[in-house]
């Protein structure tokens, strides 16, 4: 097929961003479009053929475009001349994707009046934010140009009011009375407007007490696991990440949750998955991380009804959950895409979850999570987390901060006292993201049994 295109789900709401991508190769095209999938804003368009793309921009009105640099039919450069001599696409932001880094054909680009350069294929986050960065700026701007337009049409209104009121001192008194009057009206709608948002913010922060008090208090993880650390730091003022604890006679169960999304929907996502964690350990007996997982997936997907053809939420969630035997002296890992880190002597070792996630419209409710087993020895410390704090992007060189920068900071830092452990891994993230927002709920536990002998 020569075009593609991924139609946002219908009970979402109506997207501004729109992205045309024009590439002679389909697996570039396959592969963003599987980046943009998930996106339930971005509408996404994809040609093989320059001259049907240059036919079929006009109709689309693509918020952004991705241009591939190399074209059998048209010269990628050529094509950016193109797009900027038509009236429809002048401003359109352009990002040139090219197979390698060129400084003179980037620098070519840009004065032909490309706004992007990016080597392909890209990497999924940051193509998502250079898309999302360059389509709201676009979209400001046409929301500014039909503001002057709109401005300047009052403007010549206004000018004729003007004229017609030296002629007529009453039609002057009757508009001034109908100024006074719009001015009190947009007065009111103001007031109205900071009243709905002061309730909609007091509400959410209400939602955060009742958050605060349904989910397990990791403060809690102290009474029995005496030297440990935890972060947790929502994005919004409530969040989709939570740390989950319960404790038996001799031994406990400690996991790392990461629901979908963040602020109000993963707050949501938290309140499910909180009570079918206690509903599966305490009510139905369940220990051993595996079949946790495998419970927990088939409790999210029924309670969001995702077993069913009607279904309109594929939300669902990536867990770490350890069993911790203290009379075996045993931990029992399993992971539903998060992995756990344990340190040991100065060696560090990573185990990684199994490449699925809890719940989802096509996960597979048979799927046997692994587990993994470790002897606990005095000097181990073992270290679980979400995707927030490695994926957080830095402000120099807009990367992610990488699970191997976490590795090596817990591994410098073993044998330090873990209240000190959780500072030096705060101040690491502050100090690599800087001014960047934080991008996602961010969530790091960390937990050992003493020094060595």
């Amino acid at each position: 097929m020569d075009t593609h295109e991924l139609k946002p789900d219908e009970s979402a709401a109506s997207s501004k961003i729109t992205v045309l991508l024009i590439d002679d190769q389909a697996f570039i095209g396959k592969i963003v479009g599987r980046m943009l999938n998930g996106e339930k804003d971005i509408d996404f368009h994809y040609f093989q053929s320059a001259r049907e793309a240059l036919k079929t921009a006009d109709k689309i009105a693509p918020s952004v475009i991705l241009q591939d640099l190399v074209m059998p039919e048209i010269d990628g450069l050529h094509m950016v001349s193109y797009f900027r001599a038509k009236k429809k696409t002048s401003h359109t932001p352009l990002i040139v994707l090219s197979g390698h880094e060129d400084p003179k054909i980037k620098a070519q680009a840009f004065e032909l009046g490309a706004n992007d350069y990016m080597v392909k294929p890209p990497n999924r986050l940051e193509l998502v934010a250079r898309i999302r960065y360059h389509s709201q700026a676009y979209i400001n701007r046409l929301e500014r140009d039909e503001a002057y337009s709109r401005v300047e049409e009052q403007t010549v209104k206004l000018k004729q009011t003007n004229e017609q009121l030296l002629e007529q001192i009453a039609e002057r008194k009757r508009i001034e009375k109908a100024l006074l009057e719009s001015k009190k009206k947009a007065e009111m709608e103001r007031e109205a407007a900071e009243t709905a948002n002061k309730k909609v913010m007091d509400s959410i922060r209400y939602a955060q007490l009742i958050q605060n008090s349904l989910l397990p208090n990791p403060e809690n993880i102290r009474t029995f696991l005496p030297d440990s650390f935890f972060i947790w730091m929502p994005r919004d003022i409530v969040g989709g990440d939570f740390i989950f604890t319960d404790c038996f006679e001799d031994s406990f169960i400690i996991g790392v949750i990461d629901c979908t999304g963040h602020g109000v929907p993963g707050a949501f996502m938290t309140m499910i998955t909180s009570f079918g964690l206690r509903k599966i350990i305490r009510d139905e007996g369940f220990r051993e991380p595996s079949q946790i997982l495998k419970r927990l997936s088939f409790i999210v997907k029924t309670t969001l009804q995702q077993d069913t053809d009607y279904a309109l939420s594929d939300d669902g969630l990536d867990a770490a959950i350890c069993f911790v035997s203290m009379r075996e002296a045993k931990l029992t890992f399993s992971g539903a895409k998060l992995p756990l880190i344990y340190t040991h002597q100065n060696k560090i070792k990573i185990i990684k979850g199994n490449n699925k996630s809890i719940g989802y419209k096509k996960s597979d409710l048979r799927f046997n999570f692994t587990e993994h087993k470790v002897g606990i020895r005095r000097g181990m410390s073992f270290y679980m987390f979400s995707d927030g704090y490695v994926d957080q992007l830095g402000e120099k060189n807009d990367r992610r901060f990488g699970t191997k920068r976490l590795k090596n900071l817990l591994k410098e830092n073993t044998g330090t006292p873990f209240d000190m452990q959780r500072e030096i891994l705060l101040q690491a993230f502050e100090e690599y993201r800087g001014e960047n927002e934080i991008q996602d709920d961010v969530t790091v536990l960390g937990f050992g049994f003493g020094t060595d002998d």
